[in-house]
């Protein structure tokens, strides 16, 4: 399991490096935010039904670990994880079955991920049928371990060059490949054109290549093509070329017929779902403004905040008969992990617009099973429910209010269990639990407040406190205790990792 103190040292270079933009700012700072209550109260940096989180008692947490930074970030950090356990010991000094939690709000994205596999079955049919003739031509084409051998011409585009210097550039290259499928030597033409010093010299030839040698335009297209295939022009960032296909080798699929024909129908599923969510989208007119995108980064990097009014109603992206709201995605991103909020702050607009896109394809999906009428039988929605209230009694088990309740401790005991685990989470002594949807339940139970006009106070008296402490090593971090099992459907939308860094293999 991530460390807190990994993931706070992880969050807090990434908001360094963000230049949040001027909207997004302001729609943030217009908000009734957590903190406005208690900015004449410097002293108090959060309060959790009734309690209290001072300035002294959070640099003194932080101050344990010497490897974190004095930033008013982290000071963020610890304060929202405080109210989470803060809340929690209230709920536990009061019931340790939490049964006033709203269970049914607790579970619903698991119910919601179960009203979509149903769906999926019912609109969804791949072709799963692969016949021996089919399975071999996908396992030369597909299989791992399958090479080939190409010869290319490449054309190179100055940096600087205007759009009629590249459309001169690939007007030629178009030239050369319609004179090699009339016939004309590649070889020779490769030799006379290319400009790709390491293969013109050898009549363009690359020799043989696996997947994942070349940038990936040229590799997509090359690994397509049929032996004495040529391919179309392919422009990649090296330039414009030209691909002959000379022959491919892959080894017998021997025994691994039957896994290579389940990857398959795991693909073919794949392919079948994402051309379905593309079509809901298309149908749907999704528009994502660019410009909206600043404040889906701010948002994940205030997690905490609270939108309300029209900041909340403010629209990200908007389909026909809807909008996916700022407050739906706040109220999305509160449950994930620091490292995932992290990654939405440093993403890319392109990388972002694809995981916006994913959010608003489920609720494209919802309103697809209501058309479809489709429903939960009885059962099903008494597993989901005992699951719900298994993962709120491993929480309470796995942050230590279990044991203590147990052990007859009264609410005083269960407070100073809170600044005890904040603690020895901050300097990795405890395995970091984030609450996730039980934090955000919880918040709808109790009054809380966190007030950003202390952080500075926190962070002046951490230096302090550090300036007069010796030169010592951290905390030696315990290794992570073993992951919580997930429930259904507390799994994220996954974002586009970073794109590939060109490397070419072919020069």
């Amino acid at each position: 399991m991530t460390s807190f103190s990994c993931a706070l040292s992880r969050y807090v270079g990434t908001l360094r490096r963000q230049a949040l933009p001027a909207a997004a700012l302001l729609l943030l700072s217009a908000c009734g935010g957590l903190g406005e209550a208690m900015s004449a109260h410097t002293d108090v940096v959060a309060r959790a039904a009734g309690k209290e989180l001072r300035v002294d008692e959070a640099a003194q947490i932080i101050a344990a670990n010497a490897e974190i930074p004095p930033d008013p970030e982290v000071v963020r950090a610890v304060a929202d994880l405080w109210v989470d356990y803060a809340l929690l010991a209230t709920a536990v000094a009061e019931d340790t079955a939490l049964t006033a939690v709203d269970m049914e709000a607790f579970i619903q994205p698991v119910r919601e991920q179960a009203l979509v596999s149903m769906l999926r079955e019912q609109v969804i049919s791949p072709d799963t049928t692969f016949d021996d003739a089919e399975l071999e031509r996908r396992w030369a084409m597909e299989g791992p371990g399958a090479e080939i051998r190409a010869r290319h011409i490449l054309l190179r585009t100055p940096t600087s060059a205007d759009e009629a210097q590249r459309d001169s550039v690939e007007q030629l290259a178009e030239s050369l490949r319609a004179r090699a499928e009339a016939g004309e030597s590649f070889e020779e033409l490769a030799g006379e054109y290319s400009e790709d010093p390491g293969s013109a010299a050898r009549g363009g030839d690359l020799g043989f290549f696996s997947r994942g040698r070349m940038v990936q335009p040229f590799e997509e297209v090359a690994f397509e093509l049929e032996p004495g295939e040529v391919s179309p022009v392919v422009e990649t960032p090296f330039g414009y070329h030209v691909i002959l296909l000379e022959e491919r080798r892959q080894p017998e699929m021997g025994d691994e017929r039957g896994q290579f024909r389940e990857y398959l129908v795991q693909q073919s599923l794949e392919q079948s779902e994402t051309a379905y969510l593309d079509s809901l989208a298309a149908v749907a007119n999704v528009e994502i403004p660019t410009s909206d995108l600043g404040v889906v980064r701010e948002i994940a990097g205030r997690p905490e905040r609270e939108l309300s009014g029209r900041q909340a109603d403010r629209p990200i992206a908007t389909y026909d008969g809807g909008a996916y709201t700022a407050g739906e995605f706040a109220t999305f991103v509160r449950t994930q992990p620091p490292q995932v909020q992290s990654a939405f702050v440093s993403a890319t607009d392109e990388q972002l617009e694809t995981a916006v896109t994913q959010l608003v394809q489920m609720e494209l999906l919802l309103a697809q099973v209501t058309e479809h009428g489709i429903s939960l039988a009885t059962e099903e929605e008494e597993r989901i429910r005992r699951e719900g209230r298994e993962m709120i009694r491993q929480l309470i088990e796995a942050t230590g209010f279990g044991q203590a309740a147990r052990q007859g401790a009264d609410a005083a005991a269960l407070d100073e269990h809170v600044n005890t685990i904040v603690r020895g989470t901050v300097t990795g002594e405890q395995p970091f639990v984030p609450l996730g949807r039980l934090g955000l339940s919880l918040r709808d139970l109790y009054s809380h407040e966190i007030n950003e006009a202390a952080f500075s106070d926190v962070v002046t008296q951490l230096e302090q406190i550090r300036a007069q402490q010796p030169p010592a090593e951290s905390p030696a971090q315990q290794p992570g205790a073993p992951a919580l099992p997930q429930m259904p459907g507390d799994s994220v939308p996954a974002t586009p990792p970073p794109p590939e860094t060109p490397g070419t293999g072919q020069e």
